[in-house]
């Protein structure tokens, strides 16, 4: 993921919001359990590629470490791809 978003993602995501670490036992609360996300993913690489080769690692990442860590859950998630050739609105 681009360097721009993870940076969004740390600065959003923060503890005592999305997360807070306990002392004892050595895990966290998560504190957006209950809620949803729904993931709008834009990319270069052709969907068979990103599915099949990549084994969607850019999908699984959001999901398991980034909305997971908080515990939110993915609902959906919409991939465009490939855009660079794409023609506007």
């Amino acid at each position: 993921m681009p360097a721009l978003l993870k940076g969004f993602f740390d600065r959003v995501l923060l503890p005592g919001f999305a997360f807070k670490y306990r002392d004892y036992p050595p895990f966290w609360d998560k504190l957006l359990k209950g809620k949803a996300a729904r993931l709008i993913v834009t990319m270069y690489t052709p969907p068979c590629n990103f599915r099949f080769v990549f084994r969607r690692s850019g999908h699984n990442a959001m999901k398991r470490t980034i909305v997971g860590f908080c515990g939110a859950s993915v609902k959906k998630i919409w991939t465009f791809s490939p855009i660079r050739n794409s023609k506007g609105w």
